[in-house]
């Protein structure tokens, strides 16, 4: 994507200090190792200017100023978040989509639609939807009736948001998620499976984002809960009746089982499975591939299968390693005492 601006321009947006010619016009950003001509990039810390000495970049965000480097400079505390605030603007430009509804689409007489919302091909909204200001929708998703979206939310394409259901503002969900299919209830009587209504509901919280073929199970009776700020990475599910605290992450292929109550600030790892009716306590760190079977206190670093104290679960892993050699030394023993 073309974009063009000076570096004036770039430090109104994200702060700092220039150091160099601020007219130098910018048409791109990239990492220090790719950018070129035009380009501008960055760096955290010392250890990385050997590598922005030789980039081609045009500008460079930094720390502090750099004497040795013969290139203008934005001067600021914390680069990372400059460059963060630059990225943000561009991929609004780059996401902006058309004000108004696609003709194509099939929104009922009694959804209700805010300001500034832009509708794409074939989006379902049926009957006493309440869409915010500024939300776009892209093609292909279903909204049920009486669901709420918020202002200045992005629904990507073929995403499937069923009845009932409540999202917050500036939630963000990405291609093929569902949210609010039926929790899986089933009660076993003489041997068969009779479904249980799920008749509750989903709701989630400002600023949250949730990946691509995410699933959230609507509750059997009550809600299932998404707090503020929560981010949920692809192909997570969350069950029914859950309840997921504040600022909470879930990165890929979570798994968490009916009536779990999560804490706030949770660090959940790649591929965790979490069972039912657990309780994890508040700023817990759950790492990759554990399977949480019993409540966790809050605060707790855990890891493993299952999941136990991290330092525990690493002489484990230790102790798992060595067994090759304590079986030959124990085989030996017994041999040698015959």
């Amino acid at each position: 994507m073309s974009i063009q601006y000076t570096l004036n321009q770039i430090q109104s947006i994200i702060g700092g200090k220039i150091s160099g010619d601020g007219n130098t016009i910018i048409t791109g950003v990239a990492s220090i190792e790719a950018a070129t001509d035009g380009n501008i990039t960055f760096i955290k810390n010392d250890g990385l200017i050997p590598q922005v000495l030789t980039t081609k970049a045009s500008a460079i965000v930094v720390h502090r100023e750099i004497k040795e480097l013969k290139k203008p400079q934005i001067i600021t505390e914390n680069p990372f978040l400059a460059f963060i605030k630059f990225m943000e603007v561009i991929d609004r430009v780059r996401c902006k989509r058309p004000t108004g509804v696609h003709p194509t689409a099939i929104i009922s007489k009694e959804a209700i639609l805010g300001k500034g919302i832009s509708i794409g091909a074939h989006v379902i909204i049926e009957d006493s939807v309440r869409i915010g200001n500024n939300v776009t929708i892209y093609p292909n998703t279903f909204i049920g009736k009486e669901s709420l979206i918020g202002d200045d939310s992005i629904i990507y394409a073929n995403v499937s948001i069923r009845e009932s259901v409540i999202l917050g503002k500036r939630v963000v969900v990405h291609c093929n998620s569902v949210i609010g299919d039926d929790g899986f209830g089933y009660l076993q009587i003489n041997s068969k499976h009779t479904k249980i209504p799920q008749i509750g509901t989903v709701e989630i919280g400002n600023d949250v984002e949730i990946g691509s073929m995410v699933t959230i199970c609507r509750a059997a009776l009550d809600k299932t809960i998404i707090g503020n700020g929560v981010k949920i990475d692809n192909h997570s599910h969350i069950a029914h009746n859950v309840t997921i605290g504040d600022n909470t992450m879930l990165i890929a292929y979570a798994k968490i089982a009916g009536s779990t109550k999560i804490g706030k600030n949770v660090m959940i790892a790649e591929d965790v499975g979490i069972t039912d009716h657990v309780t994890v306590g508040d700023n817990c760190i759950i790492g990759g591939g554990s399977n949480v079977y019993k409540s966790l206190e809050p605060g707790s670093v855990v890891w493993g299968s299952p999941a136990k104290p991290v330092n525990e679960e690493k002489r484990i892993q230790v102790l798992i390693k060595k067994l090759p050699e304590m079986y030959n030394a124990i085989k030996k023993f017994i041999k040698t005492s015959h």
